[in-house]
């Protein structure tokens, strides 16, 4: 009698082990939408919702025209957990056979907040009113009365410092002729650089 249901116990393991995956048509992204209407930004085109990315997905090189090239990126991506495909391009490899084929790659992602939900602060542990338990007293407020801000005094003239003096290339000027004893005129110039740095 045992023998009768190890041996049918083990069966139906063997059957639920080998049924086939559910097909791609029912499949479904995390947010709940169809994986056959999954979106795809093509290029440098981004989603306007906040998303987190997974992996890079390709389609299968068995796919020869654009639509199955698609059909199959969606099936990579939703295989992989994502919502949707960015960055998507056709690329051409190369196929085992040393001939040239096209496939669709592109990065699956997972979109970090539903349609339409509002942006929620990260909780860091504060309580607020309602997450208090019941028994737990609340502190009384600071008998302090709040500060009311200063208005701001617009009619005080606020003065800028005064413009550093750019220092300018100089050259000296020419010195006076000078005489020798023996009555012969000799001329020195002199010129000095200045740079700045900048």
């Amino acid at each position: 009698m045992q023998r009768v249901v190890l041996l049918s116990a083990a069966t139906a393991a063997l059957f639920i082990a080998c049924a086939a995956p559910p097909r791609f048509q029912d499949m479904r992204t995390p947010s709940g939408e169809f994986c056959t209407d999954m979106p795809i930004f093509a290029g440098k085109t981004q989603p306007d919702r906040e998303f987190h990315r997974l992996e890079p997905v390709q389609s299968e090189p068995s796919a020869k025209t654009e639509p199955e090239r698609l059909r199959s990126l969606r099936k990579a991506a939703c295989f992989a957990g994502g919502d949707a495909v960015i960055e998507a391009v056709e690329d051409e490899i190369r196929l085992p056979d040393a001939s040239y084929g096209k496939v669709a790659a592109g990065t699956a992602i997972v979109w970090t907040r539903r349609e339409g939900a509002a942006a929620k602060p990260l909780d860091l542990g504060a309580k607020t009113e309602e997450d208090k338990p019941a028994g737990e007293p609340t502190p009384p407020p600071e008998a302090t009365a709040p500060k009311e801000p200063k208005p701001v005094d617009t009619s005080v003239e606020v003065k800028s410092p005064p413009p550093t003096p750019t220092p300018t290339p100089t050259a000296t000027a020419a010195p006076a002729p000078t005489t020798t004893s023996t009555g012969t005129t000799t001329k020195t110039k002199t010129t000095t650089k200045t740079t700045t740095k900048k």
